[in-house]
């Protein structure tokens, strides 16, 4: 039987790249099947959505997130503190989640903040949290390494694991902070871990986000995803028929010697681009070897047969470059295997890159590789090195370049507030420290939506909304192109008010009509 879906009255933007609005889209088996000014249903079982005159996006495509690693967070993770700028606001979304977790349970949120990014620049006091969650621990930290606070609950929760905490509920910053983590974490177990994935899919979802390039987890000490049991998680998801949002995977690799017994087993026996359209793999990155030895100057001579491995495979590959000097020394390895592998046509990419320079986006774009622009600098970004993405340099190069978080361990996964951060230049306190480098709202969903098919070899399946793409698209809780209506700050706030993922209804908020949420098929 045909699935078909009508949406109608609408400002739909397509993100081709002309600016294209239209008023109604049709979604038939899963992919956009028309789009005009009346477009009409062909089929007598056909669904029909008013949009109600609300705007319409691409469904947003996150590409370098560690998104698994989320599910390995302990207790009930509050990711909606990411948008909270106030004590008051945090407090509230702190009594909120209370209200549907279990008494005793712990409500967590371990990356994505900081306590800057509230008005009074500080986190909640253990009396404040006590009167926020009452019946249950609560543990607020900036990633694993912190510092990190507590209300009562959950300060006798810690201190009876072993873990020090100050009278005022404050973990101290450094190894206090990761035993914290780790404590926490023993009581953490498989049926939490599906818990926890399942329900940061349904906050993705209501978010705009329907489709995330993960990319592992590489740093023991805060949530490590296990190469060998780390995927099954999403595995029995989609055995149940849980998997409501699109997941790319990109395999790392930990290498420390010229063996490479990390990459060849994973060479040898996966099968590369294998998946269907909700779940597949990707290609490699964000590492081939480990973070101290990719940042040596020169690179360990085995990172070169590394990359010749990889190149000689045909696999995609994605890779972690932060300073300059890393995006100098790893392009002069991918140049040198170039010449007996052309990797051109691999599609491969420097993911983060804040501080690259014209001439190093130059060699990059005669190699053909493309740039993943992050915007994770928002969260503890300053003036200092090593800087900032340069947005509109790399944009003006021509390079052919996507947009990510780097979320959430060390970043927010809303992708609002990277926006906020890229047209705007400020960080999470509101101070500037990109001011020379902002872009456009246009231009910063364009990299989030219509290129990122490119980096792993899907442009015909995703980026915007055009006949034969997947059919997946948010309709939003404001107009994000109304800089009257929406002012910078305003932008963090925006969401979801219902998320559309192959045709099929997979967030509503209710504000359309009472559309039943439906199961995304695998194909």
């Amino acid at each position: 039987m045909l699935h078909e879906l009508v949406l109608r009255n609408g400002k739909i933007h397509t993100m081709d790249g002309n600016g294209t609005v239209v008023s109604s889209v049709s979604i038939e088996s899963g992919r956009f099947a028309a789009l005009g000014a009346d477009v009409q249903p062909r089929g007598p079982d056909a669904r029909v959505i008013d949009l109600q005159g609300r705007t319409v996006i691409p469904g947003l495509i996150d590409n370098h997130i560690h998104f698994l690693r989320t599910g390995l967070l302990p207790g009930h993770d509050m990711r909606l503190l990411e948008t909270s700028f106030s004590i008051d606001e945090a407090l509230l979304v702190i009594r909120d989640r209370a209200c549907g977790v279990p008494d005793g349970q712990l409500l967590s949120a371990i990356g994505g903040i900081h306590p800057d990014q509230f008005a009074e620049g500080r986190y909640p006091t253990k009396a404040e949290l006590d009167d926020a969650a009452p019946r249950h621990p609560v543990y607020l930290s900036i990633s694993n390494w912190g510092p990190g606070a507590t209300n009562s609950l959950a300060k006798a929760l810690l201190e009876g694991l072993g873990v020090p905490v100050g009278d005022d509920g404050i973990v101290a910053k450094g190894q206090d902070t990761v035993a914290a983590w780790e404590a926490l974490s023993r009581s953490h177990g498989y049926d939490d871990t599906l818990r926890q994935t399942a329900s940061q899919m349904d906050h993705a979802l209501s978010m705009g986000l329907t489709n995330l390039f993960d990319m592992g987890g590489t740093i023991p000490a805060g949530g490590w995803l296990d190469p060998a049991t780390g995927y099954n998680p999403i595995l029995d998801l989609m055995r149940d028929g849980r998997m409501p949002i699109r997941i790319r995977i990109y395999l790392p690799v930990l290498d420390k010697d010229a063996s490479l017994p990390d990459l060849m087993s994973r060479l040898d026996y996966t099968f590369k681009e294998f998946g269907n359209d909700v779940l597949r793999i990707a290609g490699i990155g964000e590492w081939l070897i480990p973070n101290k030895l990719q940042r040596e100057q020169p690179l360990p001579d085995f990172y070169t047969e590394s990359v010749r491995a990889v190149a000689e495979r045909g696999w995609v590959y994605k890779q972690h470059l932060i300073s300059l000097a890393e995006q100098r020394e790893h392009l002069r390895v991918w140049e040198e295997v170039n010449k007996s592998t052309p990797i051109a046509d691999l599609h491969w990419s420097m993911d983060h890159c804040y501080g690259i320079d014209a001439e190093t986006i130059n060699r990059a774009i005669d190699l053909g590789v493309g740039i993943s622009s992050h915007s994770s600098p928002y969260l503890e970004g300053t003036l200092k090195p090593p800087g900032n993405p340069p947005f509109r340099m790399i944009l003006d190069s021509g390079i052919v370049v996507g947009g990510g978080s780097d979320g959430a361990r060390i970043s927010v996964m809303n992708p609002w507030v990277m926006f906020y951060y890229a047209v705007s230049g400020r960080n999470h306190a509101g101070e500037l420290i990109n001011p020379d480098q902002t872009i456009s709202r246009e231009e910063i969903l364009q990299i989030w939506t219509k290129p990122q098919g490119w980096f792993c070899k899907e442009e015909r399946n995703m980026g915007g909304i055009a006949v034969g793409t997947f059919g997946d698209l948010a309709v939003l809780s404001a107009d994000f192109f109304d800089e009257a209506a929406v002012s910078d700050d305003e932008i963090r706030k925006i969401t979801s008010v219902m998320t559309i993922v192959g045709g099929r209804v997979v967030h509503n908020s209710g504000e359309l009509g009472d559309h039943a949420l439906e199961t995304l098929p695998a194909r």
